[in-house]
């Protein structure tokens, strides 16, 4: 890498982590959207309105980005900064395969705690599938970048490329 080039780092420690927790919550939600928006426009082929809707595929999905957003947003802000931030280095909760296997469980967890064992919601499956996707995903990108955000210097406020 050129070392001229700068990336700009928080001058706090605990900032700098808090963004690595945030950056993961945001990958599981991207995901789980990408999925959605994927699984819709495939859907949409199978589906026809009369007389046709325009972007009818595409205000559905819009309004789950919207809707999962609290969700992920949430449990990122109650469970994955402690634990991101309480953690242990070393501890093998860190593993990448457990990490994952966690997060997939905690939000397949959450949503059948938001559904009840017994919904009557057709999509309440479907749905803690998806949940459990973007759990496991959102551990998996923590698991695999929590050293990067632990281990920043924070002696200025901005650090080059080289340095980490």
């Amino acid at each position: 890498m050129n070392a001229s080039k700068q990336s700009l780092r928080p001058k706090s420690q605990l900032l700098w982590q808090i963004f690595g927790s945030a950056l993961s919550a945001l990958v599981g939600w991207f995901t789980l959207n990408a999925f959605i928006f994927i699984w819709a426009f495939i859907a949409r082929s199978e589906h026809h309105s009369n007389p046709p809707i325009p972007n009818e595929w595409l205000v559905g999905p819009a309004f789950v980005a919207m809707y999962s957003a609290a969700f992920v947003f949430a449990t990122w802000l109650v469970a994955l900064v402690p634990l991101y931030l309480l953690v242990p280095l070393r501890s093998s909760l860190w593993r990448w395969p457990i990490c994952t296997i966690c997060g997939a469980l905690s939000g397949a967890l959450i949503m059948f705690a938001f559904y009840g064992p017994k919904s009557p919601d057709r999509s309440s499956t479907v749905t803690i599938i998806f949940a459990s996707i973007s759990g496991g995903v959102t551990c998996l990108f923590a698991a695999l970048t929590f050293e990067r955000f632990h281990h920043a210097s924070p002696k200025s406020g901005v650090e080059t490329v080289g340095e980490a």
